[in-house]
This record gives structure tokens, C-alpha cells and sequence, in this order.
């Protein structure tokens, strides 16, 4: 018998004498399993001495203790899951200052490698300088040397034996003689200069050759260093990737244990007498009366879009509800009608991993600031819990919603890494009972559904056979 039953029998017993009439003793088995019949029927005072309600009392005493056992043993997996989260956040941060300061390094590496880009870029604008210079040079080269050797092809057609002599000797006076000579050495300066301006130029364009085969292999220099800065970088990269990689085991398993310490704090709402007290108002009230069953469901968060789903995290971790990932603030609706039965609100909007703010508030071990929703669908009952909603926007327990009806707002509150609303489903039967359950239910924030780790490690999953009270998959009612 789970605490639920233990604690459902306590409440029951002070709420119950008015909402149960008096019927004959049953046979039933196990025998005072059925502990709303026998709650109501040992509170009437002629029944109380009965050896039927002895028995029942000696069946509590017994339930009693073994809710303690296993209330000890929760608490003992809980102490021992916050340790292995505790290693993990450790873990955590070691890495993530490893994934700060290769980042770092590779900043810093891709400016080496942009600067040595600039200084190729730089370079190759000087090369094809020297390269246009020395064009223009060959140019000028070429058109001297084809001007000198002209020259000298139209001075062999004429020449015999020596230019100077045979042009001397044709001379008919002296006077010629001396015009031929002035002549031939006006010819023979201009030859030289020719060719010392052609020397000159050969000299020039050797230079530049020269300066241009240095800033090549410059330019080789710089474009080597920049293949070793960009390998260099591809392994830094790669490092960080390895380093990305560590980080995201870490944190998958530490979501997936953070889920565990979530679950298995599904036990009782630590706010529970005054709920019962606002539940049971609205009850007397009839106020529950007048909530009319929905016709479908809702999208319970419009625009968000799914980050994580049942049963698992991609990890391999438990995962027992549905994450709608939105920005903070984004509007949270009830999916569908019925009554506010619990609210926790108190914890900062932005949690963080391995936060576990939620149960001092009376909701679920880090699930942040939540709302328990009770509803009808289709003349079913579900109970819902929202989860990691943004500080002071839970709804107030008691009241009445209708699909559609806001009722918080996306936070990051609890454990959680980013703006999300987690939210479970849990088949309750007959929604008949509405009222009722309403205004006797116990607290039990897994609605008689189990932890991670009960059952087939689930809990009791209606899709794995179990029947009222069971786990619905959300993706059977909002899709995947």
C-alpha cells in the first residue's frame, strides 16, 4: 500500500462523513482495500465499535508503518540521487570552463589566421606590382635590344672590313673627309649610349626580378604558417566539439537524475490541509457541480514547440512528461475544464540545472512554480500538472477553469536549463467521481501513478496495461 492510501484513508476520515451515505458491509479482497467506504462507514458512531471497524483500524496501523518504510526509502534514493547531481554540477562547471577557455583559443587563433590572410592579401597586391613593373620593363628591354640590333644589321649591309675605314677611304677631300668623320662619331656616341641605357634597364629589370622572387617566397612563408594556424585550428575545433560532446553527457545525465529526484519527489503536496480546506469549500459550495466536460483538449501551450518527450530524455534518462519549449512569459491555458487543485508558487523565474526549488511550496521536488490541474474530457477524469512556470503566475488552488483559460505563464524555475512547461497527464476513471476526488484527493502529486523506479520503472503507464489511476503520453493528446 503506498503513502497515497495512508494518507488518503487520514483525510478521508475527517472529510468524508458527509458525502458518503451509510450502506451495508461489504466483502471485499484484500479486505479494507476500499479505504473511502470504510473511512466513511467506521466515522458513524454506531458503527465505530464494530469488529469490522476494529479490524479496519488494525489494517491502518499496519498501512501505517509501512508507509513510513516506505517514505524512508525515498528519501534514502533522494539523498543518494542529490549526491550523483551534486557530482555532476561539479562536472559540469569543470567542463564548461574548459569549453570558456577552448573557445578562447580558437578566437584568438582565428584572429592569427585572419591577420596572416591580410598579410597574404598584403603580399600578393605587392607581387602583382613588382610583376606590372617588371612587364613594363621587359617591354622596354625588348624594344631597345630589336632598336640595337637593327641598327647593327642596317651597319653590316654597308660596312667592309672595318665601317670607319671604308667610309673614310670614299672621301673625295679632305673636307669630306672630316664631315664623314665628325659623322661616324656622332654615330658611335649615340651607340653607346644606347647601349648603356640598355645595360642600365637589364640591370633594373634584374632587380626587380629579384625582389620579386623575395616577396614570393615570402607570400610561400606566410601562406605555410597559415595552413599550420588553420590546422591548428581545425584540431582546437575539434577539441571543442569532444569538449561539447563531454559537456552534453553531463548533462543529459544529469537531467535524467535531476528527473529521478523530480519524480520521487511525487509524494504529498506539503500544503495539503489548506487545500483540502479550499477544495472542500468549493465542494460544500457545489461549486465542482458546475463543470461541464470539454469535448477535446487544448493546446495547453499555442506556439510552443516540443524539446523533450516521454518516456526518456535522447540520453536514455526517465523522462515521465512532456516539454513545451517557449519564451518566458509565453501564455500557459488550461487544456481543458475543471478546478485549480494545487498551486506552488515561489520560486525564482530562472532556476537553473539541478535546482530544486518546487517542494517547499507545496509542489513536485524542482519543478519550479506548478499548477495541478483536475478535469473532465469526453466523461473521463485526468489530473495535470504544469511545471517550471514563471514566478506569480500560478493560478490560486480552488479555482474553476475552462479550456482555453490562462492560467501561468513559461519560466525556467526548478531544474530547468531554459524557458519550458512540463506537463504530465494521469487517467483517473469515471469523471462522475469529479466532485468527490475534488474534495478528498490526498495530496499525492503522482496521483496514485508512482515515481521513476516504481512499477516498471515508470510508474503505472496506462500504454504499458495498467489501468485507472495511470500516466497518459501527452503525445497521444497534443501529437509529437
Amino acid at each position: 500500500m503506498k503513502i497515497k492510501k495512508f494518507i488518503r484513508t487520514v483525510v478521508a476520515a475527517a472529510l468524508m462523513v458527509a458525502l458518503i451515505p451509510v450502506t451495508e458491509v461489504y466483502a471485499e479482497d484484500p479486505p479494507y482495500s476500499n479505504t473511502t467506504y470504510w473511512s466513511g462507514y467506521c466515522s458513524i458512531a454506531s458503527n465505530s465499535g464494530s469488529s469490522d471497524c476494529d479490524g479496519y483500524r488494525t489494517y491502518l496501523s499496519t498501512q501505517s508503518s509501512k508507509a513510513a518504510s516506505d517514505l524512508a526509502d525515498i528519501k534514502s534514493q533522494k539523498a543518494q540521487i542529490a549526491a550523483n547531481l551534486a557530482s555532476y554540477t561539479s562536472k559540469l562547471k569543470d567542463l564548461q570552463t574548459k569549453l570558456t577557455d577552448k573557445q578562447t583559443e580558437i578566437d584568438n587563433k582565428q584572429a592569427e589566421i585572419d591577420s596572416k590572410q591580410t598579410e597574404i592579401t598584403n603580399k600578393q597586391a605587392e607581387i602583382d606590382a613588382k610583376q606590372a613593373q617588371i612587364d613594363t620593363t621587359q617591354t622596354q628591354v625588348d624594344t631597345l635590344k630589336k632598336k640595337v640590333k637593327d641598327r647593327m644589321v642596317n651597319s653590316q649591309g654597308t660596312m667592309r672590313l672595318s665601317e670607319y675605314v671604308d667610309i673614310l677611304m670614299g672621301a673625295s677631300s679632305f673636307e669630306e673627309f672630316l664631315r664623314i668623320a665628325n659623322g661616324l662619331q656622332s654615330i658611335s656616341d649615340y651607340d653607346q649610349e644606347t647601349q648603356q641605357q640598355l645595360v642600365s634597364l637589364i640591370d633594373q629589370l634584374n632587380t626587380e626580378k629579384d625582389e620579386l622572387n623575395t616577396a614570393m617566397a615570402e607570400l610561400q612563408t606566410a601562406m605555410t604558417a597559415l595552413q599550420t594556424a588553420k590546422d591548428e585550428l581545425v584540431t582546437q575545433q575539434n577539441d571543442l566539439i569532444l569538449l561539447r560532446e563531454q559537456t552534453q553527457v553531463i548533462i543529459d545525465e544529469q537531467e535524467a537524475t535531476a528527473a529521478s529526484l523530480e519524480a520521487q519527489g511525487n509524494t504529498i503536496s506539503s500544503n495539503l490541509s489548506s487545500i483540502q480546506s479550499a477544495l472542500s469549500k468549493i465542494a460544500s459550495s457545489g461549486g465542482l457541480d458546475n463543470v461541464i466536460a470539454a469535448s477535446g483538449w487544448t493546446n495547453p501551450v499555442p506556439g510552443a514547440h516540443r524539446s523533450a518527450g516521454t518516456w526518456n530524455y535522447s540520453s536514455g534518462g526517465v523522462h515521465l512528461g512532456y516539454d513545451f519549449a517557449a519564451s518566458i512569459g509565453t501564455t500557459i491555458v488550461a487544456a481543458a475544464n475543471g478546478v485549480v487543485i494545487n498551486s506552488a508558487n515561489g520560486c525564482p523565474t530562472y532556476g537553473g540545472l539541478g535546482n530544486t526549488c518546487g517542494s517547499q511550496y507545496g509542489g513536485s521536488h524542482a519543478g519550479g512554480n506548478q499548477v495541478y490541474l483536475l478535469v473532465k474530457v469526453n466523461g473521463n477524469l485526468y489530473a495535470m500538472k504544469y511545471l517550471h512556470m514563471k514566478l506569480n503566475t500560478p493560478i490560486s488552488t480552488g479555482t474553476t477553469v475552462s479550456a482555453g483559460d490562462k492560467i501561468g505563464e513559461v519560466g525556467s524555475s526548478g531544474n530547468s536549463s531554459g524557458g519550458h512547461c512540463h506537463i504530465e497527464i494521469f487517467y483517473l476513471g469515471d469523471a462522475s467521481n469529479f466532485a468527490s476526488y475534488a474534495a478528498s484527493w490526498n495530496g499525492d502529486l503522482a496521483f496514485g501513478c508512482g515515481w521513476a523506479g516504481s512499477y516498471d520503472g515508470y510508474g503505472r503507464r496506462c500504454d504499458a496495461g495498467y489501468g485507472a489511476p495511470c500516466r497518459i503520453r501527452p503525445e497521444s493528446v497534443f501529437g509529437s
